[in-house]
């Protein structure tokens, strides 16, 4: 075999690789991004697939287990008024309340009926949101 055909050989094997590497990676770590309408209406589409909810939690459903302090569950719903069970285990974030966004990702588990949450993260409460414009050039004028 010429010394020419055995670098082709070689470079088309090493372009499969990394081919098949990109593409299983691809596929093994890509997310869907739903809102919880649309988990609810194809919950078989996305069973143990990865998949990223956001929502309100629901007031009065947040239950901590007193002897797992690391498992939380909690009901979350989106604009449209669908309504989710949730099971997180992990730290939870200091901003996670009743009524605050979170985005929970994980996997839907059909027999529970459940979304089991690996990742979950609070969203900044409006208090920390800035001013009104208006409000704080008048502020400012007001102290002059």
């Amino acid at each position: 075999m010429k010394k020419w055909m055995k670098f082709a050989v070689a470079g088309a094997a090493i372009a499969g690789v990394i081919i098949y590497l990109l593409a299983t990676g691809i596929n093994n770590y890509s997310v869907y991004y739903l809102k919880v309408s649309e988990l609810i209406a194809n919950p078989h589409l996305y069973e143990n697939k990865g998949t990223r909810l956001s929502g309100d939690v629901v007031e009065g459903t947040i239950y901590k287990d007193k002897l797992n302090p690391k498992l939380l569950r909690f009901d979350i719903a989106d604009k449209d008024g669908s309504k989710m069970k949730v099971e997180y285990t992990g730290v939870v974030p200091d901003a996670f309340e009743e009524g605050v966004e979170v985005i929970v990702e994980g996997k839907y588990d059909v027999s529970k009926a459940m979304f089991l949450a690996k990742s979950l993260l609070a969203k900044c409460p409006s208090k920390y949101e800035g001013a009104d414009p208006a409000e704080h050039n008048a502020a400012i004028a007001s102290t002059k």
